[in-house]
């Protein structure tokens, strides 16, 4: 349909009064399908304007024409019936689910049988129904409505001609012209109805890709040519049957339309439910990982202001008491086991500080908070280095991530480097992190020994489970981590991550 495709969907086009009165009145029943509004239309656009003036100005024509030559028998009740059908078919429309972004209804079936049944009269109703449905579903304006109604209308009449040209006088007797006239009947109707459509979006935006535009119209000339296939069957059960034959024929159409009304609202609601539980979850996920980093940094804060310095204190105190025992003048034999057992716990007083310090610094690295992920990754390269492996970083300039998506990546850096250091008897290992469509990839290759998957295994039953435990880190982010390795391979570990 036009109003799917002219304009993007920004904000409330032209209204009129009662349009909007009737659009809030079945919106707090909750009825109708959620359906943005199009753009305002570009008046000053000539050609467009041009195009449907002209377009109105010939259905005009053409329906002065039709009541003054045209003599066709009218059943109020049934037309009434009909349009009523449609105008309800166009309100509660099937919104198929993005990016398709189209609004599916059957209406073509009803207006191709108003039309082969009662001519103009019926292409009229129609045209009519379906425009003013569409506008309180998706609040069109007049002017997109005006020109709708010209477009159904012209497009019915031409499928009434063909109609009427192909089947003769006497429609309805069951033969192979009826059908063949329906067929032309539903060709016809598609053809106008898409050559107008597609010619007022050119017009109004000279760069839509009118080739996505042909196709996605192409997709419903299917069902056109099968509607117009049982058109014929609406003049033969209106003339045995009148308006009950005619209903007969639209009870299984607008039964099945309102089951898939329903079952669009059910999946609707389902993903809105869905989208707000995942939404609970990543929120959740943030206060956890916030709430680690937060413990990660008072633990640390605590060893170093506690532990660190009691051990600072105990170091001096030995120190201090060794260096006494040094400058006495004669050291008896059992000061001196005395001294070096000083001196001994002085030594591993400091090398526990040292260790206390290096957790510290892996709890909460202070140069991530202070200089950022490079830094900190510099320093966990540094360790490597020292050991004699080539070391090689590379990341954006002025990378700007979420504190929370930098400590990941160090997190999973440190870890993995940590490996590389204890087991890969690797000469190079080279890290580079790049930002790409929405994502940051942290990618950290060795030249070591590899490993196999049996491996892996065999660590995690010995309780190493720190590749096990970034994985779920990365997984509850939204993120993955691969590892692809083989012995005298090297290693490459790859991790993407959202970036928000």
């Amino acid at each position: 349909m036009v109003q799917d495709a002219v304009a993007p969907r920004t904000h409330r086009a032209d209204d009129v009064g009662w349009f909007r009165g009737a659009v809030t009145t079945l919106r707090r029943l909750d009825l109708v399908p959620k359906s943005p509004a199009l753009g305002p239309v570009d008046y000053k656009n000539v050609g467009l304007v041009a195009y449907v003036g002209a377009t109105v100005v010939a259905a005009v024509v053409v329906g002065i024409v039709a009541v003054l030559t045209v003599r066709v028998q009218v059943d109020v009740v049934t037309l009434a019936i009909a349009g009523l059908t449609i105008f309800l078919m166009s309100v509660f429309a099937v919104r198929l689910a993005p990016p398709a972004n189209v609004q599916w209804v059957p209406t073509a079936f009803v207006h191709l049988g108003l039309a082969v049944t009662f001519g103009p009269a019926g292409a009229a109703v129609g045209a009519l129904a379906e425009p003013i449905g569409v506008s309180i579903r998706s609040r069109n304006g007049w002017f997109r409505t005006t020109f709708n109604i010209a477009n159904a209308f012209l497009a019915n009449v031409a499928a009434w001609g063909v109609f009427l040209w192909i089947h003769g006088p006497d429609a309805g007797r069951g033969t192979g012209s009826d059908l063949a006239a329906g067929v032309a009947a539903g060709a016809v109707n598609f053809a106008l109805n898409s050559g107008f459509v597609a010619l007022v979006i050119r017009l109004s935006d000279p760069s839509a890709p009118m080739g996505r535009v042909l196709r996605q119209r192409l997709s419903v000339l299917p069902y056109s040519i099968g509607y117009g296939f049982a058109a014929f069957a609406f003049v033969t059960m209106h003339s045995v049957a009148g308006a009950v034959g005619f209903m007969a024929l639209l009870a299984p159409v607008i039964l099945l339309h309102g089951f898939l009304v329903i079952s669009t609202r059910r999946v609707q609601r389902y993903e809105e439910q869905r989208a707000k539980d995942q939404k609970e979850k990543e929120e959740l996920l943030q206060r956890a990982v916030d709430a680690s980093e937060a413990e990660r940094r008072r633990i640390a804060r605590d060893l170093h202001d506690g532990v660190v310095q009691n051990l600072a204190g105990m170091a001096f105190a030995l120190s201090a008491e060794a260096s006494h025992l040094k400058t006495a003048a004669d050291v008896a034999n059992g000061q001196k086991d005395l001294l070096e057992l000083l001196e001994t716990s002085a030594n591993e007083t400091r090398g526990a500080m040292k260790d206390l310090r290096t957790l510290i610094i892996e709890l909460a690295p202070p140069a991530l908070r202070r200089e950022g992920l490079q830094a900190a990754l510099l320093g966990v390269l540094s360790e490597i280095k020292r050991k004699g492996t080539n070391t090689e970083l590379d990341l954006p300039p002025n990378l700007r991530l979420r504190e929370d998506r930098a400590a990941l990546i160090f997190r999973v850096g440190q870890e993995i480097l940590r490996n590389v250091a204890a087991h890969a008897q690797a000469k190079n290992v080279k890290v580079e992190l790049t930002t790409a469509e929405g994502s940051a990839v942290l990618s950290i290759q060795d030249d070591g020994r590899g490993f196999t998957k049996s491996d892996i295994e065999r660590r995690r039953a010995e309780g190493h489970l720190g590749t096990v435990a970034i994985v779920e880190l990365a997984e509850n982010a939204g993120g993955t981590l691969t590892i692809d390795s083989e012995p005298g391979r090297g290693t490459l570990v790859v991790l993407t991550l959202p970036i928000e």
